[in-house]
């Protein structure tokens, strides 16, 4: 999965239903932490590696930090492009590698900082009905990025189930075509608030592998049909927003 979110123009919307998911949408980040996700420092490490961001007045600096026995890699994402450094010396990359790689520092953060990043325009967003997951009713938003801004995977799916009655986002699916395909279910767990921003793990299950069975992939889930393949556990948080 790569994409990256560069903030490109508005959509086609139809006034009635984007009403309805704009509702849906700003109640759960403002449920999740608000204009934090737009005007912060943010830190948090994932395995072996420390993430930065730094979003304020739409502009954002991401950075990926990890040392393996070549030394010590810098990796940096910003309004201006990406760049990488190895020992502190600048590392020349092709194109066809610098955005595989930028496309790696911005799926971690993105899928960190959920749903605060739902909000941005290359995002195209679809209010699909309601599930239930749980013994809950959510909300089905599916997510597809626009081709300009959208990266080079916009042709991934993605289905985030959002809560009827406080608006907590608790699961998220996608379904992606690269090495063969496949699809993933992601539920939340350990939601914990740091100055005010909300972070959660998840356990990540491993789903059918064609792309359509992401249409049922959360009866799936109820069913307990799914084989679960990794904890994704965000540690060392740090959150520093920005005054008003």
């Amino acid at each position: 999965m790569i994409f990256i979110l560069l903030g490109c123009g508005s959509t086609d919307t139809v006034p009635q239903e984007e009403s309805e998911l704009d509702r849906i949408v700003n109640g759960s980040v403002a449920f999740h932490g608000g204009d934090i996700y737009h005007n912060a420092q943010i830190s948090f490490s994932l395995r072996d590696r420390l993430y930065t961001v730094d979003r304020r007045g739409g502009l954002y600096q991401y950075t990926s930090t990890h040392s393996d026995s070549l030394g010590l890699h810098l990796r940096k994402l910003t309004n201006e492009g990406y760049s990488e450094r190895l020992d502190a010396r600048d590392v020349l990359l092709s194109p066809k590698d610098s955005v595989a790689r930028a496309g790696s520092v911005n799926s971690v953060v993105y899928f960190a900082l959920l749903p605060g990043l739902l909000q941005d325009p290359s995002a195209r967003k679809t209010l699909e009905g309601t599930d239930e997951i749980g013994g809950r009713t959510y909300h089905r938003i599916r997510v597809q990025f626009v081709e300009e801004g959208g990266g080079t995977h916009y042709d991934d799916a993605y289905l985030y189930w959002i809560d009827h009655e406080d608006f907590s986002m608790d699961y998220l699916a996608y379904s992606f075509l690269m090495n063969g395909g496949g699809t993933r279910f992601r539920k939340a767990y350990n939601a914990r608030r740091i100055n005010g921003l909300m972070f959660q793990d998840y356990e990540n299950y491993k789903g059918p592998t064609s792309p359509d069975s992401l249409e049922f992939i959360a009866q799936l889930y109820n069913q307990q049909k799914l084989s679960l393949l990794s904890n994704i556990e965000l540690r060392r948080l740090l959150v520093m927003p920005y005054e008003p």
